[in-house]
């Protein structure tokens, strides 16, 4: 995914998987859970998603063990197509479940 934009409590993502409404739905609803995050914004006709948060109420210790996954996310983003919708909707209700685990 490209960062277009970051700087602490403010990051803006740009990539093709972000014009399907289905995955945003669902990443929004991921990123909800957590009080540290103020906004969400999204563009589904540019790919484009800003998420504002509060930068003091991330939690570094718990991000860091999912760096491996973002990684693995990642890759199928760039190269999403909607035939690959199902494995990615999986990999991000995977992340719903970590998150529900470890937070």
């Amino acid at each position: 995914m490209m960062v277009t934009s970051f700087f602490p409590g403010r990051i803006r993502l740009r990539e093709a998987i972000f014009k399907d409404v289905a995955v945003v739905q669902k990443c929004t609803r991921i990123l909800e859970t957590s009080d540290a995050v103020k906004n969400i914004t999204s563009n589904c006709t540019t790919g484009s998603v800003l998420l504002e948060y509060d930068p003091e109420k991330i939690p570094m210790d718990k991000i860091e063990p999912l760096i491996p996954f973002f990684m693995e996310l990642e890759k199928l983003a760039r190269n999403y197509s909607d035939s690959k919708r199902n494995i990615v909707m999986d990999k991000l209700q995977e992340l719903e479940d970590m998150i529900k685990k470890s937070w």
